[in-house]
């Protein structure tokens, strides 16, 4: 069923007279595309799974922190 769906999709999509079509991408991935797939505090390279979307409350911006950054040990004394 689902692929009489996608190749009437495709069949509308090459009939139609635009050139330009757009792909959509995941807001995600473009974040992570524009920091270099790197951690937005340490710079490390960010592992698949490993990483976590945060948001800052003050300036609503989105991050890509690292496993290693997000939990953050005290010091003993």
């Amino acid at each position: 069923m689902a692929t009489i769906e996608s190749s009437n999709y495709i069949n509308a999509l090459k009939n139609t007279n635009t050139s330009n079509i757009k792909v959509a991408e995941y807001k995600r991935k473009e974040l992570l595309k524009s920091q270099d797939n790197k951690c937005s505090k340490c710079k490390k390279d960010l592992r698949a799974g490993y990483f976590k979307m945060i948001v800052d409350p003050k300036t609503k911006e989105k991050h890509a922190v690292c496993s290693d950054c997000l939990v953050s040990i005290p010091e003993r004394r």
